[in-house]
Parts: C-alpha cells; structure tokens; sequence
C-alpha cells in the first residue's frame, strides 16, 4: 500500500469515528442511545465493517425489540380482522331479521318499519 493509500485509510477511519461520534452526540440525545462511554472500535478487515461488542448487543437488543413489538402488532390486526369479520356478520344477520319481520308486517297488512341506511352496505 502506498503512501496515498495509507493517508486514505487513515482519513477514512477518521471521518468513521466522528460520524460515529456525531451520531451519539446528536441534537437532543435520543432516547436508548449508546453511553459515551462505550467504545467505539470500528475495525475494517477485508472489506467488512467490525464494531466493538458493546455496540453489537445495543443494537442487537433494539433490533428484538423492535421484532417482538411488530409481532404484537401484527397479532392485534389479526385480532382486529376477526372481530370485525364476526360483526360483519352479526350485522347481516340482523339485516335478515328486520327483513323476514317486515315481510310478516307487510302480509298481515300493517306499515313496514324503516331500515336505517347505514345498514344497508352491511344486508
């Protein structure tokens, strides 16, 4: 590696720990951010970025954090979906009721009673 190689590198690993640093001293200090005080080893080996193990297991415990948080959710729509699939029903069945009764209002001679049209999407 040459001279200008060399420089290279070392600028490169510089502008990586002041990116690095930034990012933790960032406007406000996010909430869960790394302690300052974790060390910051970015190692570059054969084109691979290595950070220290500090930093791995922060962001590794957002990361199932974040995994179980999407499972929660994913779990509530299903539940969501479910229920409103049983009302859906519920309603169509009531639609039914109020129509077989005012087919019998209707035989026995006497004035339907009004369907509320926010129902009627649902019969």
């Amino acid at each position: 590696m040459g001279s200008d190689g060399l420089w290279g590198a070392v600028v490169a690993a510089i502008g990586l720990i002041g990116a690095i640093y930034t990012g933790r001293r960032g406007p406000g200090g996010a909430k869960g951010e790394i302690p300052a005080s974790a060390p910051a080893e970015v190692v570059e080996i054969s084109g691979q970025l290595q950070v220290s193990p500090a930093i791995w297991q922060t962001m590794q415990g957002k990361i199932n954090q974040l995994e179980r948080k999407v499972d929660h959710l994913t779990d509530l729509m299903e539940q969501s979906v479910t229920r409103e699939n049983k009302l859906r029903e519920l309603l169509r069945t009531a639609m039914r009721v109020i129509r077989r009764a005012n087919r019998r209002l209707d035989a026995a001679g006497l004035p339907e009673e009004p369907v509320p049209s926010e129902l009627n999407p649902y019969g």
